[in-house]
């Protein structure tokens, strides 16, 4: 069975209704895992805290503390997963794609238009089939699985908000 790593950022996929009206990120790895039991049955899966911010403030400093992660876990996984907000998903998957650079491993990035915790939400099946991917005899590099598509990182780009 693979071992996948799931590195969570926060973003939509990992945020709670605020008093405001809002979202805000507040979902740990964890929670995320236990929203999507099934992938239990697809590999064996970490998963680590990165950081937990929207993704409207995700940039160069985060892009590098993702790297990091993924360079200190490399040769223990054999794929990783980052559950990321949807605002700069696209700039990040770029930006891994220069910086995780001809990876053997998959390293997927997936998000959601709506929270894990609504009921009509897309992010189960996005952060799902982002695993199913990564699992995946074949898959390497840095990809963007989203509303069932996989998108190759440098390719990604937000179509509408």
């Amino acid at each position: 069975m693979k071992k996948i790593l799931l590195l969570a950022t926060g973003g939509t996929i990992a945020s709670r209704p605020t008093a405001a009206g809002g979202l805000a990120p507040a979902i740990t790895s964890e929670e995320l895992l236990a929203c999507v039991p099934e992938l239990a049955d697809l590999c064996a899966v970490d998963a680590v805290q990165v950081f937990n911010l929207d993704s409207t403030n995700v940039g160069p400093a985060q892009w590098q503390s993702i790297v990091h992660c993924i360079k200190e876990n490399y040769d223990a996984y054999d794929g990783f997963v980052i559950a990321h907000g949807t605002d700069t998903m696209a700039y990040t998957a770029a930006a891994l794609s220069y910086m995780v650079q001809n990876s053997a491993k998959p390293v997927v990035l997936t998000g959601s238009q709506k929270s894990i915790y609504n009921r009509d939400t897309d992010a189960r099946n996005n952060l799902y089939r982002a695993f199913v991917y990564a699992v995946s005899d074949g898959a390497w590099g840095v990809q963007l699985v989203f509303d069932n598509k996989v998108i190759l990182g440098t390719r990604a780009r937000k179509t509408r908000t």
